[in-house]
């Protein structure tokens, strides 16, 4: 067990020293073609110019990365909603934590198990009741953009 934990780890730091020399090489790569670029742009038509196209190309992919990451945030959220109504019916679906909660209330008796379990229904209601309020919200929302 200790060799195979050793060896993933091992792995790991590889991919990530790897990874790590790729990303270092291409900013490096970068700069100098943005040095070639500001040389060439600057030749054609003034310091001023080159550095205006410079910085609204920068500009423009800036903006496509922060559209890119709140897509898939967007996606990630919607994801995690439908993983979570999902996880909560099929858990009281499973046939284990039903025979425990029979056994807790077996355990504990009517009188100190009904107050538990109006406190729970509550909960359970208030938290279909967000759901389906955070949905219809972003439903609206999404009418108005």
């Amino acid at each position: 067990m200790p060799s195979i934990l050793t060896g993933r780890l091992d792995r790991t730091f590889k991919h990530f020293m790897w990874e790590a020399i790729a990303g270092v090489a291409g900013a490096i790569a970068l700069f100098f073609f943005n040095l070639a670029a500001y040389a060439l742009i600057s030749e054609r038509y003034n310091a001023i110019v080159a550095s205006l196209v410079l910085g609204g190309a920068y500009l423009v992919v800036a903006l496509a990365a922060l559209i890119w990451l709140r897509l898939l945030r967007r996606k990630e959220a919607e994801q995690d909603a439908r993983a979570g109504a999902t996880s909560a019916a099929q858990l009281l679906q499973d046939p284990m934590i039903v025979s425990t909660g029979l056994e807790i209330l077996r355990t504990l008796g009517s009188r100190k198990a009904a107050p538990l379990a109006l406190l729970l229904a509550g909960g359970l209601i208030a938290v279909s009741k967000f759901s389906q309020s955070s949905k219809s919200s972003r439903s609206g929302s999404r009418a108005r953009s």
